[in-house]
């Protein structure tokens, strides 16, 4: 077969790699949400209305059909986007120990969601440990991992996983990347080509900041 080609610039402030965080506030709004099929799969309990961009939900199906091919049965979805009046309430709520403020959480990306298991805690169990390896082939990354408390500042989260799309997730996963890492990568590197699965990458860094 022909390899595929793939030529796409990305930016740090919109898109599938937009930087959320602590320091770094989301720009604009998701504008385009796909809710979360309650029947994505038969090992996922989907028990609420939760929404995600539409480009990350085919891969979510993806990675829960492929844990089921591995036997891995006991997945929940407990959270996804949040609109900006939760995440307020949710601040309000509970504090800067367990919430971050409306504008710096990654739940308003629409990007991410919080992923756990009916078997037990995320970290001690199958699903937790099969995401964690696996998650990276369908484009989603663990955005808070437990050795990489200092660079993003949040604590251990083995339940959030966020959709950055392939090859970034590949690409983090080979140098044990935190986000924040593989932007600042990004920057410094610039350009780089990549094959997955016969597809081969060209991935170029643009800032898209405008005055």
């Amino acid at each position: 077969l022909p390899q595929q080609l793939s030529l796409a610039s990305y930016s740090v402030s919109d898109g599938d790699l937009v930087l959320v965080n602590r320091d770094v506030a989301l720009q604009e709004e998701p504008d385009n949400l796909a809710t979360i099929p309650y029947d994505i799969a038969d090992n996922v309990i989907v028990n609420s209305e939760y929404f995600l961009e539409e480009q990350a939900i085919e891969p979510l199906d993806q990675l829960f059909h492929a844990a089921a091919d591995a036997g891995i049965e006991h997945f929940i979805i407990n959270s996804a986007y949040r609109s900006g009046t939760l995440q307020k309430q949710l601040f309000d709520q509970y504090g800067a120990d367990y919430s971050l403020p409306a504008g710096y959480s990654e739940h308003q990306t629409g990007l991410s969601l919080d992923i756990g298991s009916t078997a037990g805690k995320t970290e001690n169990v199958d699903e937790g440990k099969w995401l964690e390896e696996h998650a990276a082939d369908f484009g989603f990354i663990l955005r808070y991992p437990e050795d990489k408390v200092d660079v993003t500042g949040i604590n251990y989260e083995p339940w959030h996983f966020r959709y950055i799309g392939l090859p970034h997730s590949i690409k983090m996963q080979q140098h044990a990347f935190a986000f924040e890492e593989y932007i600042a990568y990004l920057k410094e590197k610039q350009f780089y080509k990549m094959k997955v699965n016969d597809t081969t990458y060209f991935v170029q860094y643009t800032d898209n900041k405008t005055s």
